[in-house]
């Protein structure tokens, strides 16, 4: 009876779902499209003779585009604007229609626009005798249309000659130039060349030089599909006034800085009631002082009786920027002389204090939680835009298996223009696996970043201290764990951790192509242990009963931790996206140490991991838990792999939707008595791989995502050793409650 029930449930919201889904799909997509007019349903470039340019790259050259599709082929934000009805002025509607997205409406006349767009394009990448023609088919209002190209022969470049009247000019389009003799002829490298050479003279001191002043001329009278290239002055700037050319090949230096720390003044250019000057800086103020003068200095590289320096120039826009107590920055050069420029830096101010609060509640396998946090942050403590935080939360939750869960922590952090960080923190756990524990925390961290676009972090923790004290065990958790023949005993004892690491972080995202593909990459090395290991070593220190070294009486921890994760954005449009994830994770104890503290220890599982299971309850490799709270401390590793695939979608508004499927599992590095199955071997790792799939739904208000995802177990290691069910299908019994999971979080897991 309790299976018939099941099934009943599941095929009631199955039909609910598809009611739903048929309601939308089947709405007349044509419903308001006028008499005589065509829906534009489909649009496609094909270009029939070359492969250096993809018919899909070209479709940003189109001036008319369909609806936006879901998964590609469901038009859904089209099918809820056809659920209106009657007058539009009503709510309902209004709604509706901000919802929705209007037909779009075939013109032939846009069609023209995106042959001859097209035809540019092609001219542009070299084809010269590119042909573009279109293709058009109807059915029942709906129209298609294929942009057939012909691309023809590409033009190749003969010979480039560079004809500039300044010799610096000349010595720097030449050197290193990107342009080639034997190359296809490309216009966006052209614009490239000209955007290199304009801001190398700007690096130089040429401050009124610009890219549109310098011209290529092409000449492709040879009937062999070749081009003769030439870069000269623009026409126009060769019949400017002497005075103008004068002032373009001028070098420029700094005379002197500006500073205004009130946008007000600025805007007036009004004297400031409170004016400090210190050399050949003038700082301008208004009530009180936003910053330290030597912060707004050190943080400044346009240095008075320099030239000119474009470089410098976006640097500082970068560092001061950067600066918590600083709105925003804008930086404009006045001329001062024949030869000299003020460079005025207007400083807006920001809120300098901030207060976070937040409430979290969890439902994950029938545990439910609560969770309430708040944080302050001033990000100008001293006037020298040191930023501190302090940061409070507290979080309960009730375990369907018995027991209680309490976690209480504590954080203030001190972070220095210069990027050094200091921190403290105190974490407080009653653990429904009988323990107390509580961890207290200090560390010392430097921040860099670097590349262009600072697209590189590096985040160097060059020391970090943890005490970890268990103050309360049970006597059935002491029995169970802390036995001297169980090595995973040295995780629930009292420890000591002194580590430092290293953390690279890297994202080619950029905010000015958001439809562009993107990756990001992060690496991470930590170790622990081994200066206190080599001071002990070399005075020979006492060992406790266990054979280890101890500080203070406290055994330490020494290992050597390491992680990588990679993932990829395929972008297909605003709507469509698909993300690819893989993480690994290794931790090998040594020296001091036969295991690996808990607290750093890898767990799988939850809605950032394989989502078909709750987290910390996956593995390791096969074992499978007893799903006693006790047991609950088992489900831990050394060893981490995750592999996701997840395609998102925009539905409508803030609404998102995604498909999933998630891979991965934890195993330990050595084979462990109370973890049976666990080991990592590389003649069964892929046999223990856990694999889940789902669907999840999103609320993306920009500044937070709120995330629910359902999982559901495909191949559920855990059971090979056992029932031989690995693969859970309806024929080996999938249930809600043990193969299928809910997660509840804040941003999108990877």
């Amino acid at each position: 009876m309790r299976k018939l029930g099941i099934m009943w449930t599941r095929l009631k919201y199955g039909a609910i779902l598809c009611m739903v889904l048929l309601t939308l799909v089947g709405c007349h997509t044509t419903k308001f499209v006028p008499e005589g007019k065509y829906l534009l349903n489909k649009d496609k470039v094909c270009i029939n003779d070359t492969k250096a340019v993809s018919g899909e790259s070209m479709k940003k050259y189109l001036r008319q585009r369909p609806n936006t599709t879901i998964m590609g082929f469901w038009k859904l934000q089209l099918d809820i604007w056809n659920t209106q009805r009657g007058d539009s002025a009503k709510w309902i509607n209004r709604q509706i229609r901000k919802l929705g997205e209007p037909p779009e409406i075939y013109d032939s006349i846009q069609t023209q626009a995106s042959m001859v767009q097209l035809k540019r394009a092609m001219d542009n990448k070299g084809y010269f005798s590119s042909e573009v023609d279109t293709t058009i088919s109807i059915k029942e209002q709906k129209l298609n249309i294929t942009y057939d190209i012909t691309a023809g022969e590409p033009y190749h470049l003969r010979d480039y000659n560079i004809q500039l009247p300044h010799a610096e000019l000349s010595q720097i389009a030449s050197f290193r130039s990107g342009i080639i003799p034997g190359m296809q002829f490309d216009a966006d490298v052209l614009d490239e060349e000209r955007q290199r050479i304009t801001n190398i003279m700007r690096t130089r001191g040429y401050y009124y030089f610009e890219k549109d002043y310098l011209h290529f001329e092409a000449d492709s009278a040879f009937g062999k599909r070749v081009i003769d290239l030439k870069l000269t002055l623009h026409e126009y700037f060769e019949q400017a006034p002497d005075s103008i050319k004068e002032k373009v090949f001028t070098k420029y230096t700094i005379r002197d800085v500006v500073f205004y720390t009130n946008s007000a003044i600025a805007e007036e250019n009004s004297q400031a009631p409170d004016t400090v000057r210190k050399g050949d800086y003038t700082y301008l103020y208004a009530g009180r002082k936003l910053l330290r003068e030597g912060v707004l200095r050190r943080r400044c590289q346009i240095v008075p009786g320099d030239n000119y320096n474009q470089r410098k120039v976006e640097r500082t826009y970068t560092a001061l920027n950067a600066l918590g107590p600083v709105k925003y920055v804008s930086i404009a050069f006045v001329p001062a002389g024949a030869d000299s420029l003020t460079c005025v830096v207007v400083v807006s101010r920001a809120k300098i204090h901030g207060v976070t609060a937040e409430v979290e509640g969890t439902f994950s396998a029938g545990d439910w939680g609560i969770a309430a946090g708040v944080g302050y942050t001033n990000r100008n403590l001293f006037k020298g835009a040191e930023e501190l935080s302090l940061n409070g939360r507290v979080a309960y939750e009730w375990r369907q298996n018995g027991g209680r869960a309490l976690e209480a922590k504590a954080e203030a952090g001190l972070k220095f223009p210069t990027n050094v960080r200091l921190n403290v923190g105190y974490n407080y756990q009653q653990r429904p696996e009988e323990f107390t524990r509580t961890i207290a925390n200090a560390g010392l961290s430097y921040i860099l970043t670097s590349g262009r676009r600072h697209n590189w972090r590096h985040t160097f923790t060059l020391l970090d201290i943890s005490y970890v004290y268990l103050p309360w065990i049970s006597d059935r958790f002491r029995d169970e764990f802390l036995q001297p023949t169980n090595i995973l005993k040295y995780s629930y004892e009292d420890h000591f951790i002194m580590d430092w690491s290293y953390a690279l972080s890297y994202s080619s995202y950029r905010k000015n192509q958001p439809l562009r593909n993107y990756a990001t990459f992060g690496l991470s090395v930590e170790t622990a242990g081994n200066m206190l290991y080599g001071v002990s070593n070399l005075f020979h220190l006492p060992q406790n009963e266990g054979g280890k070294y101890e500080i203070f009486k406290i055994p330490y921890a020494q290992y050597v931790k390491g992680d990588i994760n990679f993932t990829y954005h395929q972008i297909f449009n605003k709507a469509n996206r698909l993300v690819y994830h893989a993480a690994l994770g290794v931790a090998v104890p040594f020296g001091n140490a036969d295991v690996i503290p808990f607290e750093k220890r890898y767990f799988a599982g939850g809605a950032n991991s394989v989502r078909g299971w709750t987290i910390r309850s996956l593995g390791p490799g096969g074992y499978r838990g007893t799903g006693d709270r006790i047991d609950f401390n088992n489900q831990s590793g050394d060893i981490k792999l995750d592999l996701n695939l997840e395609y998102r979608l925009k539905l409508v508004w803030v609404l998102e939707m995604a498909l999933f499927t998630d891979a991965g599992n934890i195993w330990t590095i050595r084979d462990y008595p109370t973890q049976p199955y666990g080991q990592f071997k590389f003649t069964e790792f892929y046999k223990q791989l856990a694999w889940s799939y789902g669907i999840g739904l999103r609320l993306n208000f920009d500044f937070f995502v709120f995330r629910v995802d359902f999982g559901v177990k495909l191949h559920d290691p855990s059971r090979t050793n056992y029932d031989g069910k690995q693969w859970r299908t309806a024929a080996n019994g999938l249930g809600w409650k043990d193969d299928m999971s809910l997660h509840f979080a804040i941003g999108y897991p990877f």
